[in-house]
């Protein structure tokens, strides 16, 4: 017979694991194929699933800047709220007029601001934070603009791939010209290179979950994607770089994971 002190404790314990394991369906943990080249084609479902389960519906995009992930008619749809931020005023131009537009640097202090922005519901970004040089003081902003059981989500390239441990070692003017060769629309006019520091970039919930613990979050899920970008075009490089991959996979070391889906619920 189980005594009335077990049960409240067995249900103490089952209704604080329920909400990690909801932000682990949203996130879809267990639904998706972690290959790198799926990274980019799961991102707006999982966003999707994130955004209607939210009462309020109001999200905002870091970085989003004159490109924003969702469209007009996906917002109208989805019966949400897009606030678009960048740091360049001159971007946010180009943003569809529908959205809101907040010009913030993501490290920046928010004390400082005549009207601080949020809450929101959900606050997502997408290859930013990998440019972000301190990224405690981002994913703290992140919490303060989030409203209470708010998500945060960042879609980041991560250390130790080899390729991103490569463009974090050489000088930038070399990495921005070996990326062009790979691939001819990384250039200043339609997809320009920024400095990469990849602080806090990981693919564990080990490495990334007691920074996000300290700061306030709630509930941690990390999901990695595997599969070496960039070094299967170069073919010298190309059967290593599957061997690696296979390897890495199979073992699940997600120190050499190159992408991540970082969730953080506050």
């Amino acid at each position: 017979m189980i005594s009335p002190a077990s049960l409240e404790i067995n249900t103490m314990v089952a209704s604080a694991a329920a909400p990690a394991n909801q932000l682990r369906a949203l996130v879809g943990e267990d639904q998706i194929v972690r290959r790198s080249e799926n990274s980019w084609t799961a991102l707006k479902p999982t966003l999707r699933r994130i955004i209607e389960a939210m009462p309020a519906r109001t999200v905002l995009e870091i970085g989003g800047g004159r490109h924003p992930f969702f469209s007009v008619g996906e917002a109208r749809e989805l019966g949400f709220k897009l606030t678009v931020n960048d740091l360049d005023a001159r971007e946010l131009q180009h943003a569809p007029g529908e959205f809101d537009r907040l010009v913030l640097d993501i490290t920046a202090d928010l004390g400082k601001l005549a009207v601080q922005p949020g809450p929101f519901d959900l606050i997502f970004s997408r290859m930013v934070f990998e440019h972000v040089s301190d990224a405690r003081k981002a994913w703290s902003n992140v919490y303060q603009m989030l409203g209470s059981g708010g998500v945060g989500f960042a879609f980041v390239p991560t250390l130790y791939s080899p390729p991103f441990v490569i463009n974090r070692l050489i000088p930038e003017a070399l990495a921005s010209r070996v990326l062009r060769l790979i691939d001819s629309t990384r250039n200043p006019d339609e997809i320009p290179k920024f400095p990469a520091f990849y602080d806090a970039c990981r693919a564990s919930e080990e490495a990334l979950a007691p920074m996000l613990h300290e700061i306030g979050f709630r509930d941690v899920c990390v999901v990695p994607f595997f599969g070496t970008p960039y070094f299967p075009a170069i073919p010298v490089l190309r059967h290593l770089a599957k061997a690696f991959d296979r390897l890495i996979e199979r073992r699940d070391w997600r120190m050499f994971a190159s992408y991540a889906y970082i969730t953080a619920r506050k």
